[in-house]
């Protein structure tokens, strides 16, 4: 299997942020929608075999400015390496963890991103 496909198998059965069965917060919520608008973040996290819906993590860390200021985290991924790219409102950083034990995947994967509210 390629990288692709392990993402995929490892986050087939994750809930979606913004559902019940994830958290149905507001900016939970905010975020699964507003996320969505940015095609070519999302185009690229598929190629990578990711859903920014699907991440471990989602928090909202700031308002200020009339924005939305959003840290979401993808604890582990499959990688072949290192890679930054930025979409528009959206950086994403696949990186090699320094708190990964050896025998775990060694990458995890960020996107910052900022929202107009």
């Amino acid at each position: 299997m390629n990288t692709k496909q392990l993402n995929e198998q490892l986050y087939a059965k994750r809930a979606l942020v913004g559902t019940k069965a994830h958290c149905i917060c507001e900016d939970c919520i905010f975020y699964a929608e507003q996320i969505m608008k940015n095609t070519p973040l999302i185009e690229f996290l598929h190629r990578k075999g990711l859903d920014p819906r699907k991440a471990n993590e989602v928090w909202c860390y700031m308002e200020k400015d009339g924005c939305k200021y959003y840290t979401v985290d993808f604890f582990q991924v499959h990688a072949d390496q290192e890679e930054k790219a930025t979409f528009g409102n959206a950086k994403v950083t696949i990186y090699n963890s320094t708190c990964a034990e050896k025998e775990t995947l060694p990458y995890v994967c960020t996107i910052d991103v900022v929202f107009k509210i």
